[in-house]
């Protein structure tokens, strides 16, 4: 028996997928401030100058960027709580969302580490030579003269890293939470597998458009704040 698709239901269908979008954007915007955090946390101890610390953070970096995410999840998911429950605590009841956000946002934090790093390395180090010499201290010359051009040049970085954030939400699945693709995969179960086809075309279809947005916001803000490190200059 020969299936016919109705390619016309798609924006039926991502009406129905988009309900579940607030549950993606929780996840995207808690991880993403997780990973900025302990990014900036990790960063600064990888360009620090004690041995230990740098190998330490760098050591995460490797980890964290290395290892899939989904394996990732399935270790802190089901293999955290099995060790917690030798120590006599007990975390399986926990909301499964914590496992997610936990998961996205140490793996991410090793990406924005490197995006921080490699921005403040690119930072000519003759202007903090110079802001020394004028009797800046060390907060003051990073805060007025290092952070604002680092930021500028991380920008089209951390755009990169929030779409890549973003798409691995989908992963939020696995662990049973209802985002997105939870949703279309809640859908088409509900049809024995009849309209799938229709039911991923829209999710991926949803998934395009907030990525093109996302990159389009990214390259907004990066146009104003050079426009307007350019005005302040002049």
């Amino acid at each position: 028996m020969n299936y016919s698709y109705d390619f016309a239901s798609i924006p039926d269908y991502m009406i129905k997928i988009m309900t579940a979008f607030p549950v993606t954007l929780e996840i995207l915007l808690i991880s993403l401030l997780i990973s900025l955090l302990l990014g900036a946390a990790v960063a600064a101890g990888s360009l620090g100058r004690k041995p230990v610390i740098v190998a330490i953070s760098r050591g995460y970096i490797s980890f964290m960027r290395g290892i899939p995410t989904l394996v990732l999840i399935f270790l802190l998911y089901l293999g955290l709580p099995q060790i917690l429950q030798g120590c006599g605590v007990n975390i399986s009841s926990w909301n499964k969302m914590f496992f997610i956000i936990a998961t996205l946002g140490l793996n991410t934090s090793a990406n924005m580490a490197e995006m921080m790093r490699a921005a403040y390395l690119a930072v000519d180090k003759g202007q903090l030579e110079a802001a020394y010499s004028v009797g800046m201290k060390g907060t003051t010359a990073f805060r007025r003269i290092i952070y604002p051009q680092a930021f500028g040049i991380a920008i089209p970085m951390l755009g990169n890293n929030i779409i890549n954030l973003f798409k691995e939400t989908s992963l939020a699945f696995t662990v049973g939470v209802i985002d997105i693709l939870g949703k279309a995969r809640a859908i088409t179960s509900a049809s024995y597998g009849a309209n799938k086809l229709e039911t991923y075309i829209a999710t991926g279809i949803i998934f395009w458009i907030v990525c093109v947005a996302l990159e389009q916001g990214s390259k907004y803000l990066e146009g104003v704040y050079t426009k307007g490190r350019k005005q302040a200059a002049s």
